[in-house]
């Protein structure tokens, strides 16, 4: 466990953020595809490793059939195109929190493309054995309303099917930008897509890997934002972003001006500055940009401001039920907050006095950087387990120290 505790000023600050783990997933299955290599920039997060990891692992040892995601949700999901697409037979697993988490939409699709998969446990959820060879293609519909990693992973794979593949988009189609940026890294990667939703066609040919470098991580800058939105003071200098990026998630700068943070590109810096005045009421819609929801609910209790949030169906099966958890630590540190439908939540302003806790993470890496950076306004508090943040941002608490933050192991 780790006790937070906030500086009564932070230090002018410059914050060289980890590489976008969902860029780095795409271009490592990208070039396995392409070439059967493996791409070569070193992971610098658990997720970007674990993929990195499990490529290795086909390229040495072929012959080898468990393939372990953890509890890597895009890594799990990605793996099963890619298996679905080379041969021999495979089974893929995960943590036990990756066995709760669906993937019955892209197991089906998979399924009408012609691949022989088993499911090894509950029907819809992993571990999955995969009978692995070429694809056809065609034309298929899927179900987009819970998952957009199920249609990035089909996407990629399309490519090397005969037929090429014309994806039909069904339900209401979550985290959008997410699939526009797989989207645009096959195109860049000389792969001719067409997207007009609810149709995404993708015709068969080659990838020819262009190594562009990989850029830093939006959504890592939330909880940056939500630290300027909380504590006035010296502006946080924010190095490896973007401009232009195709991240969606690059949106946390708009959405933050209205929790009172001005942001502002110098040179190849963007500075975060906190503003005294920012909207009492907000609300916010989160279904295309899910992994923002923590650090903005963490800004809004930290101003004191109601707030409501929608669009959050999918934050219940990301590595913990997201909703539930920043409830959970709202509660023990004296905020309030409810979720009348499971896809909303509303935040009341305001908070009763209450003693330092033990926020647990639920073994989450946002929640635990979200209630990191909510110290500032609740006072110190004690982290289960820090260790969860190396999943995407392994220097996180180093970072945090170099803002002034005391950090003691207890």
């Amino acid at each position: 466990m780790l006790r937070v505790v906030p500086p009564e000023v932070i230090r002018p600050l410059s914050v060289k953020l980890p590489l976008s783990k969902s860029i780095a997933n795409r271009l490592l299955v990208i070039r396995f595809l392409a070439d059967g290599s493996i791409y070569c920039d070193e992971p610098d997060c658990d997720d970007t490793r674990i993929m990195h990891s499990l490529i290795r692992q086909l390229i040495t040892l072929p012959d080898s059939n468990v393939f372990d995601a953890g509890d890597a949700g895009t890594v799990f999901r990605f793996m099963a195109a890619l298996l679905a697409v080379t041969p021999g037979t495979r089974l893929l697993t995960g943590s036990p929190r990756m066995l709760l988490r669906p993937v019955g939409p892209l197991v089906d699709a998979l399924t009408k493309l012609g691949v022989n998969i088993e499911y090894q446990g509950s029907p819809g959820f992993p571990p999955v054995k995969i009978n692995g060879g070429s694809l056809y293609g065609g034309s298929i519909r899927i179900d987009s309303s819970v998952s957009s990693q199920f249609i990035s992973a089909l996407m990629m794979i399309a490519p090397t099917m005969k037929h090429g593949l014309e994806l039909i988009l069904e339900g209401e189609t979550v985290s959008l930008p997410y699939i526009q940026l797989t989207a645009s890294l096959m195109r860049e990667n000389g792969i001719n897509i067409e997207t007009d939703l609810p149709f995404i066609r993708i015709y068969p040919g080659a990838y020819q890997f262009v190594n562009t470098g990989i850029e830093g991580d939006w959504s890592a800058a939330a909880f940056w934002y939500a630290l300027a939105a909380m504590k006035p003071g010296n502006s946080i200098a924010l190095s490896g972003l973007k401009r232009g990026s195709a991240q969606g998630d690059r949106a946390v700068a708009d959405m933050f001006r209205y929790a009172g943070v001005n942001s502002l590109w110098n040179g190849d810096n963007l500075v975060l500055q906190h503003q005294p005045v920012g909207s009492a009421e907000i609300c916010i819609g989160f279904k295309e940009t899910p992994d923002l929801f923590p650090a903005m609910v963490a800004a809004c209790a930290g101003r004191g401001c109601g707030a409501e949030f929608t669009g959050l169906s999918t934050l219940r099966i990301k590595e913990s039920d997201r909703i539930e958890a920043m409830l959970e630590g709202l509660s023990r540190l004296g905020y309030r907050a409810y979720s009348p439908s499971p896809d909303r939540m509303v935040l009341i302003p305001g908070k009763v006095s209450k003693e330092p806790c033990v926020i647990s993470s639920h073994a989450d890496h946002r929640i635990a950087m979200a209630f990191a950076m909510l110290s500032v306004k609740s006072g110190p508090l004690i982290i289960d387990c820090p260790e969860v943040v190396s999943k995407s941002y392994p220097a996180f608490w180093d970072h945090l120290k170099d803002a002034g933050f005391v950090l003691e192991s207890c």
